[in-house]
């Protein structure tokens, strides 16, 4: 079994492919809520850079093409909650 990979990410890509992700509101927050959002959307875009879509306006497009708008960038109440307590606080 071969462990090839057939293209090597730059840490700018990487960079890069993250920030496509953060504009789409998939955030540290929203993956908390909904990890498998953010895995399914971080594959489409490894995939489609790895195939040559390199443009960060086409890659949003294509995020946007497959799952709809923006994702709020708003935590969910009950994340907030949950750090609220970590931290040791009140909630709002």
């Amino acid at each position: 079994m071969s462990s090839e990979f057939g293209y090597v990410l730059h840490s700018r890509d990487l960079t890069m492919l993250q920030g496509i992700l953060d504009a789409a509101g998939y955030s540290a927050a929203n993956s908390v809520a909904h990890p498998e959002r953010y895995n399914i959307a971080a594959k489409l875009l490894f995939e489609r850079f790895q195939r040559g879509m390199t443009s960060p306006d086409d890659l949003s497009r294509e995020l946007e093409r497959h799952f709809g708008g923006v994702i709020s960038a708003i935590s969910p109440p009950s994340f907030e909650r949950t750090r609220a307590s970590i931290q040791g606080r009140p909630p709002r």
